[in-house]
C-alpha cells in the first residue's frame, strides 16, 4: 500500500474486512465474527497484505467483532507475531470488553489491546467517520 488513499472490503461469511491505507498509515476494521477456521485464515491473509509494505504500526478497529473463538484468538496471536518479525506493531482498538477479558491470558504475548479512542489509523476505515479532514483519528 502507498502514500495513496486505499479500499479494500473483504466480506466472507460472518467475518467483513475493511482494509486501506492513507499517507502511509494502514488499518483495518474487523466486522462480525472470527469463529471459524475460513474466518481465522481471511483475517490472517487481511493482516498480511495489510502489513506488505513493513509499516512501523498498524491500526485494526475491533469495534464491530462480536465474537472470537479459541481459533480467533489464536489467530490475533499468529497475526500478531507475524507483525513482529516484519518489524511492526498492530494496536487492536475497541474491542468489545468480554472479548478482550479472554484475551487477557495473552497480555504477555505483546498483544497490543487498545480503546477504541486510542485508533490512529485511517478514519474511513471507521463503521462511523468521527472526524473530518486529515483521513485520521486524533488519539
Amino acid at each position: 500500500m502507498s502514500n495513496a488513499f486505499f479500499l479494500l472490503i473483504l466480506p466472507m461469511g460472518a467475518l467483513t474486512i475493511h482494509l486501506g491505507s492513507y499517507q502511509r498509515n494502514v488499518g483495518m476494521s474487523v466486522r462480525g465474527s472470527c469463529t471459524t477456521p475460513a474466518d481465522a485464515v481471511h483475517l490472517l491473509q487481511a493482516v498480511q497484505q495489510m502489513l506488505e509494505n513493513r509499516p512501523v504500526q498498524a491500526w485494526v478497529d475491533c469495534q464491530q467483532l462480536q465474537a472470537l473463538t479459541h481459533l480467533g484468538q489464536q489467530t490475533l496471536l499468529r497475526a500478531t507475531a507475524y507483525a513482529r518479525r516484519l518489524g511492526s506493531t498492530l494496536y487492536w482498538c475497541g474491542m468489545l470488553p468480554e472479548l478482550a477479558q479472554e484475551l487477557q491470558p495473552y497480555a504477555d504475548a505483546d498483544l497490543h489491546l487498545l480503546p477504541a479512542s486510542a485508533y490512529q489509523g485511517p478514519d474511513f476505515l471507521l463503521p462511523e467517520r468521527r472526524s473530518q479532514g486529515s483521513g485520521l483519528l486524533a488519539a
